[in-house]
This record gives C-alpha cells, structure tokens and sequence, in this order.
C-alpha cells in the first residue's frame, strides 16, 4: 500500500534534501520511492513544501501530496500561516520541530485521530552539528516513529549526501533523535469534520512601531516576519549609535527609538541577521526563535 510524505519547512532548512535522503533510506530498504519538492522563486525563508511517496510496486502518480499519512514540519513558525495538517488521513502522524507544544489556535481536520509528536530537532542540530539544520534529526525521528526505514538505511542514505567529519556529525544527530522518539507518547488530536482545536506554538509579538514597512510595493498586511526562524536581540548596552543597522536592513524595519536604542518591527523582521553582521560592538545577537 502506498505511503505519502509531506515536509513542511522553510527555504534553506534542507526540506529538499529531506526529501531525497528519504526516497534513499526507502531505496535502500527495497522499496520504490519518489520524491520532488513544491516551490517558486521564492527567496530564503520562504514557506517551502516537499513529497515523498513510498510502494512496494512502481509508482506512477505524480501529483502533490494531498492526504498525507505523515507530515513532517521542520519550522513550527509556519503553524500560524499555513495550515500544515491540510487532508491529513486518519490516524495519520505529525512530527513537529518543537520541544513542546503550547498556546491554542483553530485548524481544519479530517475526521478521527492524529498522532502528534513534538522533537526538539532544531536544539539537537545545533548542538551536534553547530547549525540550525533539523532536516537530518527530523527524519530520524520520522524512522523511529515509523520503523519504515531502519536507522542503518537512514545512515547509507546520509553517506551519499555527506563526507568526513559532517558524516560523522549527522550520523550522531540521527542516532540521538532516533533514541529519543522511542521515549516519546504522542499527543493525539480528535478531528472533526467541520474543525478541531489544536494545540499548536503560535507567538504574538505587539510592536508599537506602525508603519515601518508601508512604502510603494509593500503592504502592511503581508506580514513577512513569520519566516524568521531567528529574530535580532538589540541589548542596548554597548551601542555606539552609529546607525549602520538602520542603513543596512534590506527590509527597512530597523529603527532607531532613542539615545542608543534600535528596534526591529518583528511583524516584517525576516531575520536575515545582517544587523548583527553590521554591528561592530556585538550588541545584537541573533537568537532562535522560540518554539
């Protein structure tokens, strides 16, 4: 019987190469796979979705992934935006990047039960492999969740893609997400066919600075910042208020609020961190968002 895949992520997260290293582990599992990615011109940060299909025959259909058995999301900030648990079938999984699973939000389901899990894949990236790259830890935990794909064919997927010491580094990742799932009971949510609550992470941040981003060619009501994994801390103690990080925002979101005092407008903020490059005393730091 066929398996569907969907991943959720955001460009540069390595939704893509999830996708691939998957169809590898189920290669090497005997099985016939098919991944592809679903995404446009859109530039870094920018919500990106990912198939993957798996049979014990060829598979021919070509489409999207529409009713997925399990749905991967690798960056929870999507949640408020995009309704990740879209056609999800019954009984279906949800592996979210997160450690836990806080705050209340409104999400169409199908009906009956959906088997949530909540891995810190993100912390566990950092950790081992010094990036916020959850891709590799994410689709452990998918393996350990599942028990489709064997941990070692999850490695020999990871030997075509990686090399030398950042093999190594991944190959630690994995194994520590795959041990930790073991440990974990899923949250599960009972859907309705109307809509259900689901617990989802969603944070509001309330800035009183209005209007920074309104300029021919902009809108006030896209608001970009939801594709930020990490946002700008000003800390405001060895500013030397020079301004550069005004002046260089490609968004234009920065902006100078008081004597040595900066602000950024989280509503636009993409969190590109070019403020924080900028910054020759160090005083804003890029931090994760949370989750």
């Amino acid at each position: 019987m066929m398996k569907e895949i969907r991943i959720h992520g955001r460009g540069g997260q390595g939704v893509v190469t999830a996708a691939e290293l998957l169809v590898i582990a189920y290669f090497e599992e005997g099985k016939h796979a098919l991944g592809f990615p679903a995404f446009g011109a859109e530039r870094m940060g920018a919500p990106v979705q990912a198939f993957v299909r798996m049979d014990d025959k060829p598979i021919r259909l070509r489409s999207q992934v529409y009713h997925p058995d399990v749905v991967i999301v690798q960056d929870v900030s999507l949640i408020p935006a995009v309704n990740v648990l879209d056609g999800v079938r019954e009984d279906g999984i949800v592996v979210l990047n997160t450690r836990r699973i806080k705050g209340l939000d409104a999400f169409p389901l199908p009906a009956g039960m959906v088997n949530l899990y909540a891995v810190p894949a993100t912390e566990m990236a950092l950790e081992i492999l010094g990036r916020a790259t959850p891709n590799t830890t994410l689709l452990a935990a998918y393996a350990g969740i599942t028990r489709e794909v064997s941990l070692h064919s999850l490695e020999k997927a990871l030997a075509q893609r990686f090399h030398g010491k950042a093999l190594e580094l991944n190959k630690q990742a994995v194994q520590r997400a795959y041990d930790l799932v073991q440990t974990l009971s899923p949250v599960r949510l009972e859907g309705k066919a109307e809509q259900a609550v689901v617990e989802v992470v969603k944070k509001k941040v309330d800035s009183p600075m209005l209007g920074l981003a309104a300029y021919p060619g902009s809108s006030l009501e896209y608001k970009t910042g939801g594709w930020r994994t990490f946002r700008p801390h000003f800390l405001s103690q060895h500013c030397n208020d020079c301004g550069l990080c005004v002046i260089y925002c490609p968004e234009g979101v920065v902006t100078r609020i008081g004597e040595k005092r900066y602000e950024a407008d989280y509503d636009y903020c993409k969190g590109c961190g070019i403020c924080a490059e900028v910054c020759s005393p160090g005083d804003i730091q890029m931090e994760q968002e949370e989750a």
